[in-house]
Protein backbone atom coordinates (compact mmCIF):
# COMPACT_ATOMS: atom_id res chain seq x y z
CA UNK A 1 0.00 0.00 0.00
CA UNK A 2 2.89 2.05 0.78
CA UNK A 3 4.56 1.63 -2.57
CA UNK A 4 1.15 2.73 -4.05
CA UNK A 5 0.76 6.24 -2.72
CA UNK A 6 -1.38 5.61 0.24
CA UNK A 7 -0.28 7.10 3.81
CA UNK A 8 -0.83 6.32 7.05
CA UNK A 9 -3.80 8.69 8.02
CA UNK A 10 -5.42 8.42 4.65
CA UNK A 11 -9.21 7.38 5.16
CA UNK A 12 -9.88 4.64 2.25
CA UNK A 13 -13.69 5.40 0.84
CA UNK A 14 -13.50 3.65 -2.45
CA UNK A 15 -11.56 0.20 -4.15
CA UNK A 16 -12.36 0.12 -7.86
CA UNK A 17 -15.54 2.35 -7.57
CA UNK A 18 -16.78 0.14 -4.87
CA UNK A 19 -17.74 2.50 -1.65
CA UNK A 20 -15.90 1.16 1.33
CA UNK A 21 -17.91 1.49 4.90
CA UNK A 22 -15.63 -0.86 7.13
CA UNK A 23 -12.65 -2.87 7.51
CA UNK A 24 -14.37 -5.74 6.42
CA UNK A 25 -15.89 -4.43 3.11
CA UNK A 26 -12.14 -2.76 2.93
CA UNK A 27 -10.66 -6.38 3.09
CA UNK A 28 -13.55 -7.81 1.02
CA UNK A 29 -12.58 -5.39 -1.48
CA UNK A 30 -9.03 -6.34 -1.46
CA UNK A 31 -9.43 -9.85 -1.62
CA UNK A 32 -11.28 -9.71 -4.56
CA UNK A 33 -8.88 -7.71 -6.86
CA UNK A 34 -6.82 -9.68 -9.56
CA UNK A 35 -2.79 -9.49 -8.84
CA UNK A 36 -1.19 -7.59 -11.98
CA UNK A 37 -4.78 -5.93 -12.90
CA UNK A 38 -4.32 -1.82 -12.17
CA UNK A 39 -7.00 -0.49 -9.90
CA UNK A 40 -8.07 3.00 -8.41
CA UNK A 41 -8.37 3.52 -4.74
CA UNK A 42 -9.95 6.97 -3.77
CA UNK A 43 -8.41 8.01 -0.56
CA UNK A 44 -9.56 11.13 1.94
CA UNK A 45 -6.18 12.77 2.92
CA UNK A 46 -7.12 15.59 5.19
CA UNK A 47 -9.59 18.03 3.26
CA UNK A 48 -8.46 16.32 0.01
CA UNK A 49 -10.17 13.41 -2.10
CA UNK A 50 -7.05 11.56 -4.12
CA UNK A 51 -7.08 9.07 -6.51
CA UNK A 52 -4.77 6.37 -6.54
CA UNK A 53 -3.86 3.80 -9.40
CA UNK A 54 -2.34 0.74 -7.22
CA UNK A 55 -1.50 -2.70 -8.57
CA UNK A 56 -2.15 -5.36 -6.05
CA UNK A 57 0.57 -8.24 -6.17
CA UNK A 58 0.03 -11.69 -5.07
CA UNK A 59 -0.89 -12.33 -1.75
CA UNK A 60 2.10 -14.39 0.09
CA UNK A 61 0.91 -17.47 1.24
CA UNK A 62 0.03 -18.21 5.47
CA UNK A 63 3.23 -19.80 6.46
CA UNK A 64 2.67 -23.06 8.96
CA UNK A 65 3.08 -23.55 12.15
CA UNK A 66 6.23 -25.59 12.75
CA UNK A 67 5.40 -28.39 15.07
CA UNK A 68 7.33 -28.68 18.30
Amino acid sequence: AALGGIRPGDVIMQVAGKPINSVPGLLSAVAALRPGEKTVFQVQRGDRMLELGLTPGVRPQPQRMRQR
